[in-house]
């Protein structure tokens, strides 16, 4: 396989993609240190992740996977997972990022909702911004987001995606999505494809 090189700037936008296979998931994982590379490097402001520490990385880069677990408790608990010590107000600014305060906001036990056993009482949509709202009160200034529009409808997904592209805009952090969809792909400037054989990068994608 050939290497792989690639600069994310500050407030800048990413996507990942290639077949299955192809290291996408091994190459979040490393960005965010839950594995060590085999060779190269990964450095964060121009210092290796080697020389910080793993909650230091983790602390800077977060990670959402398609999969990510909504816990049987309130939207406000499942927040404070990230941060037990947020305001309410910390916590509807995530929401806000997230495009989940109007609903929340709309609800009659507004952050003292139930969301039901894995989330059951939201829709999946609604499931994906909760998890999206507590890795932004992570407060990390990367975020690495991993098919997160994976099972869900067009609309839901469409709209999911333009809130999370948004983000760099409003905040300043940067993303990286992995994603195979190719709806997906075609709303970033910027598309890194890896595949078994040969990885490429491409400025442009069309």
């Amino acid at each position: 396989t050939k290497p792989v090189s690639f600069a994310l700037a500050e407030g800048a936008t990413i996507a990942l993609t290639g077949p299955s296979g192809s290291g996408k998931s091994t190459m979040a994982f490393t960005l965010v240190r839950l594995i060590e590379p085999i060779a190269g490097s990964v450095a964060l402001g121009g210092t290796s992740i080697r020389d910080l520490s793993a909650a230091d990385v983790r602390a800077r880069i977060g990670y959402l996977g398609q999969d990510d677990m909504v816990f049987d408790t309130t939207i406000r608990e499942n927040l404070r997972i990230a941060d037990p010590k947020a305001s309410d107000e910390a916590l509807y600014e995530a929401l806000r990022l997230a495009g989940l305060e109007a609903l929340t906001a709309s609800l009659p036990k507004g952050l003292d909702t139930e969301v039901g056993e894995r989330g059951s009482r939201l829709s999946g949509g609604e499931r994906q911004r909760l998890c999206l709202a507590r890795l932004l009160l992570g407060n990390h200034r990367i975020l690495v987001l991993d098919e997160p529009t994976e099972h869900l409808d067009p609309p839901t997904a469409e709209a999911l995606l333009g809130d999370v592209l948004a983000l760099a805009d409003q905040s300043g952090r940067s993303l990286i999505v992995i994603s195979h969809s190719p709806t997906v792909l075609a709303r970033f400037g910027e598309v890194l494809t890896l595949a078994p054989e040969s990885i490429r990068w491409a400025g442009e994608h069309h």
